[in-house]
């Protein structure tokens, strides 16, 4: 392909994209107005809208009113978001979770794996056994897949550069699903598949910069700036702090701090000084910790207390670095409910400039698919330009 002609496709494509968004988000509803809207000439708009009517993205849904001055009453137009499905795929170190959606993010079906119940099977073919398990369900032709996975993933080419937990050093994971499913794959770091789906899904539409952290068997930030997502976030488990603990200090990384190996460990240091305490001595949950210290168990209240205080470190961090307008907590932590995130946000007040963190918006990010659904939200966005 010469570059002239690669360019002209890119316009081409970049020209579909324009009038979809303007279609899909209510800017305009005709031809006329399209081009208005976009710029682009009244040849080249019924052109293309009549390429996107032909794949059954749009489709004409009668007569609008006429203008101020008279004429012709313009042909509405429609998106049609259960024309093509996108599958999304959320990747953890023990567990795959896959949704099937249409245009519009309405989940259609969902697929799940532990990675530990197939044993011997390579962590790819995991993958793709939640993938076949999606595409047995469509109804309607595939458009693309996206994939959240934890680790560094070069931006663009969908190499997963670093995934320790996988073992997985430079793998060329996009190209490898593309030729198995020939259709467009699409893959970002997990936290920042989360951020797309919150801002895509989750949450008002004037959020313009929305900040998700991410806390399970890693701690990730995924940030999405001018609705994009921003590709230098990710994993912050290696972020020294520091915390008091009764009369001392102690200093480690973040994972120290708030793995969940950890703070099964401080619970049982917790229990033996607290004798009394409800927390369970096996399958221990946030939940857990939550419920007792609302009935003022002292070993509970301790731990909350320390988890919350090295959130608020996370959290006004981000507020002076990054000036969200919206953060929201992710993962497991969300069972701990609103309680503990406003106790985050009182502590947060008192580390930054207090008129900082009342200009966010705070939020749990409650969807266990909130991953595999940014990884839709991306898809899409890359694929047609249609997120929101």
């Amino acid at each position: 392909m010469t570059a002239s002609k690669a360019t002209r496709e890119q316009l081409r494509r970049h020209n579909r994209q324009l009038l979809l968004h303007a279609v899909y988000s209510g800017l305009a509803d005709n031809r006329a107005a399209l081009a208005q809207e976009t710029g682009l000439a009244k040849p080249t708009v019924s052109d293309l809208i009549g390429e996107l009517i032909a794949e059954g993205l749009l489709i004409e849904v009668g007569r609008g009113q006429s203008t101020d001055s008279g004429g012709k009453r313009p042909t509405l137009l429609q998106f049609v978001p259960d024309a093509r499905q996108v599958i999304g795929i959320s990747l953890d170190v023990d567990r795959v979770r896959g949704v099937l959606c249409n245009m519009a993010g309405k989940i259609i079906a969902q697929h799940h794996a532990n990675l530990f119940d197939i044993e011997g099977h390579p962590v790819i073919d995991i993958v793709q056994h939640v993938i076949n398990g999606l595409i047995a369900q469509l109804d309607a032709p595939l458009l693309c897949i996206g994939m959240g996975v934890p680790g560094i993933v070069e931006n663009g080419s969908g190499v997963v550069q670093y995934a320790p937990q996988f073992g997985w050093h430079n793998l060329p994971l996009a190209q490898i699903l593309t030729e198995c499913y020939q259709a467009p794959v699409y893959i970002a770091n997990k936290a920042e598949m989360a951020a797309m789906g919150q801002y895509a899904f989750g949450m008002p539409n004037d959020s313009r910069s929305p900040v998700v952290v991410l806390l399970n068997s890693t701690i990730e930030i995924g940030m999405v700036l001018g609705g994009a997502i921003y590709h230098n976030g990710g994993d912050i488990s290696s972020l020294h702090i520091s915390r008091q603990l009764g009369q001392h200090s102690e200093t480690g990384r973040l994972e120290t701090f708030l793995s969940w190996p950890y703070l099964k460990r401080r619970a049982e240091l917790l229990r033996n000084e607290h004798p009394n305490t409800t927390l369970p001595a096996t399958g221990l949950t946030f939940m857990h910790m939550q419920y007792a210290a609302l009935h003022g168990d002292a070993a509970a209240i301790t731990l909350v207390e320390e988890i919350t205080d090295i959130l608020a470190q996370v959290f006004s961090w981000i507020i002076a670095m990054l000036r969200p307008d919206h953060i929201s907590l992710a993962g497991g932590i969300v069972d701990m409910g609103e309680t503990v995130l406003n106790r985050i946000m009182a502590k947060a007040e008192a580390l930054v400039q207090p008129e900082l963190v009342q200009s966010v918006r705070f939020s749990l990010a409650e969807s266990y698919e909130l991953s595999a659904l940014g990884a839709v939200a991306e898809a899409l966005q890359n694929e047609l330009g249609l997120v929101r």
